[in-house]
């Protein structure tokens, strides 16, 4: 039977009292989750206790993959026209040749940022506040979904439910007042609310609007709520959850500066150590800024640092001293604060898979590894189809499940990684038993090199589940599309048209599952046969297009179907395509033309040659599941094809 329709999508509504999904806070994980949900019609509210959004500092590095997302939104190029790139790390170590008792830093080695290949995007530093404004805009845009601030909640319960019609949880909120809802403000230079230096589109949301509501309390009603709310989460303390973990006992300042520095490397991303002073971690900026990360200090055990005590002037000083005999003067400060090392996590993120956390209200971790923004919003990344698709009746509840096990796998691989970074670039010792000495700067610098991968946020790899289907030829069919993997994208040519495309730029976030066949060389009369089948199979009653499809839906509403075959573009024609590779749509039967392609030559960008990039036989080729979040779910031969079914059966709702 079909399910039936139990979402209401108009988040434009003035009734707000029952919402499919209450988000609370509004930082990037928050705003990844309204993006998503906002971009499938779910009913949202986003609510969080600041009177502003951010504006500087916070969180600054973009990784690659985050980009890619980010263009599976639409909105990529703002990024990557803002930001500045970082494209080389160069490393800083105690010059051998200071005379004693003298101060000297040299230059030891350059290394790419990250491996040359790993994403046709860069690595991106630009401010959060920035990336919170193009999620905000697209929220505005896609379901005219904004943030309502100045609201605390008060009381959380959850009752007994099993349908997805009712509104189990029970939410109270409390407008704030001005005061309430402004950041505490640490010493006398800015440190996250300053404002002289917005851009034109973030000047409106730094005015706190007034609110007539002040001090009164509203009962919202809801089917999930999700904890963006940030390492002192309310949420994960409102379900009596903690985090755990250790500290480093070492403090660090954080500093946004335009420096004048004699210093050659300002404008790389660099780690220098010095013999005595410690280390520092440079990270250039968007607008010609600087981002300094400087090692003040350590802590006893159980103690916390004394935050009052420390000024910007006092981190200036402090990376002065690291970097001597280089010369730095900071005429323009735009934001600081300091942070103590630590890594904790909470490996329970789920309440009944109603309420759930995710960001830093479940894993923190240390900056340095440019991490934290990102790993958070792929959080809900994760997260936000998988709610959707319960909510629209086309997956079902159970796989929710996966959320936990595929994102505390990743905050643990991240916190595992952090605790060993941020004691070599501490100076500590990394031994569980803290006997191995790490005194050689060699170490630091062959693990932050190995860290390239991870900083590229291109190495999560989710385990077998039912959203990942482990098979033992994949890896023989397609070595270069790892399962549990996010797609590789490369460079495909359109049939159609002859445009060359980057096949995951096919893949919007928009909900839907692709199935990618590789049909290999369809010149050869047994393989256009064998794709005949394929095609059959998946327009018949038992395939995963009809049978999931909501009625009245286009065929391809819940699964896409994109074709890429090895032979040249002119070998063929898109009339030797089974009609349900190329549907007709919409009210006049128009043909999509934008799922059939080439790996082919092109007039004006070459070869992509992705079946050689991607290690899939160009004759036999393969079919691919991949993911509404862009990641590999199954590989499997091309005459296997009925296995398809057997994927999409284990979690989705049949709708005939």
């Amino acid at each position: 039977m079909a399910a039936e329709p139990i979402i209401n999508t108009t988040n434009g509504a003035d009734n707000k009292q029952e919402v499919d999904v209450l988000i609370v806070g509004a930082g990037p994980s928050g705003l990844m989750l309204a993006t998503w949900l906002s971009k499938l019609k779910i009913k949202t509210r986003v609510v969080d206790k600041r009177g502003t959004k951010v504006f500087t500092g916070q969180a600054d590095g973009v990784q690659c993959r985050t980009v890619e997302v980010f263009q599976s939104f639409g909105f990529a190029e703002r990024l990557v026209k803002e930001g500045a790139h970082i494209n080389e790390v160069v490393f800083w170590n105690p010059s051998p040749e200071a005379p004693e008792g003298e101060k000297g830093i040299v230059r030891t080695k350059r290394t790419a940022d990250n491996e040359p290949g790993t994403s046709r995007f860069p690595h991106a530093v630009l401010t959060q506040g920035r990336i919170e404004r193009f999620m905000l805009d697209s929220m505005k845009e896609f379901d005219n979904l904004t943030v309502e601030r100045s609201l605390l909640p008060t009381s959380l319960s959850l009752a007994p439910s099993t349908s997805l019609t009712d509104y189990p949880i029970t939410v109270t909120l409390r407008h704030l007042t001005e005061e309430e809802a402004t950041p505490t403000q640490v010493g006398t230079v800015p440190n996250g609310m300053f404002r002289s230096n917005l851009m034109k589109d973030d000047s409106e949301d730094a005015r706190v609007r007034e609110d007539a509501k002040v001090g009164e309390t509203e009962t919202v009603k809801a089917k999930f709520v999700v904890g963006c709310d940030g390492a002192r989460s309310w949420v994960r303390k409102e379900l009596g959850l903690a985090l755990s973990g250790d500290s480093a006992n070492v403090y660090w300042g954080v500093i946004d500066v335009l420096p004048l520095t004699n210093f050659p490397d300002i404008r790389l991303k660099c780690t220098i150590h010095s013999e005595k002073e410690g280390s520092v971690l440079i990270v250039p900026r968007e607008k010609g800024l600087v981002r300094f990360y400087v090692q003040l200090g350590d802590t006893e055990a159980g103690s916390r640092v004394d935050r009052t005590a420390i000024t910007p002037e006092s981190i200036i000083a402090k990376a002065k001293a690291i970097m001597a005999p280089y010369e730095l003067d900071c005429p323009f400060i735009e934001w600081w604060t300091v942070y103590e090392i630590g890594q904790r996590i909470c490996t329970t993120v789920s309440k009944d898979n109603r309420i759930f956390l995710a960001g830093d209200a479940f894993h923190t971790h240390s900056p340095k590894a440019g991490q934290g923004m990102n790993i958070s919003m792929m959080d809900t990344y994760n997260l936000g189809w998988k709610l959707a698709g319960v909510l629209k009746g086309t997956l079902q509840p159970s796989i929710l499940d996966t959320y936990t096990s595929e994102r505390v796998q990743t905050a643990q691989e991240l916190i595992d990684l952090d605790w060993t970074l941020s004691r070599l670039f501490s100076g500590k010792k990394t031994g569980k038993d803290k006997e191995e000495s790490v005194e050689d700067k060699v170490e630091f610098r062959d693990f932050f090199i190995k860290l390239g991968k991870w900083a590229s946020g291109t190495a999560c790899q989710y385990k077998p589940s039912p959203l990942c289907i482990a098979n033992d030829e994949a890896e023989k069919l397609a070595a270069g599309l790892p399962l549990g993997m996010r797609f590789e994208s490369q460079q495909v040519v359109s049939i159609a048209d002859a445009r060359p495309w980057h096949l995951a730029d096919r893949f919007e976030s928009d909900g839907r599952f692709r199935v990618v066949i590789f049909a290999g060389d369809l010149r050869k009369k047994e393989k256009k046969n064998r794709l005949a089948k394929v095609a059959a199979y998946l327009d018949s009653p038992s395939g995963p297009l009809r049978k999931y499809t909501p009625k009245n839906g286009e065929i391809d509403s819940v699964v896409e179907v994109i074709t890429v075959m090895s032979n040249p573009r002119i070998s063929v024609e898109p009339n030797d395509f089974p009609d349900v590779l190329w549907p007709a749509k919409g009210q006049y039967g128009v043909r999509d033309y934008c799922k059939l392609y080439a790996d082919d030559d092109t007039y004006f960008a070459g070869h992509g040659h992705i079946y050689e990039k991607l290690k899939i036989d160009p004759v036999e080729g393969c079919l691919v599941v991949v993911r509404p979040d862009q990641y590999v779910a199954q590989v499997t031969r091309v005459d296997e094809f009925e296995k398809l079914g057997s994927f999409f059966d284990a979690f989705m709702i049949e709708q005939h």
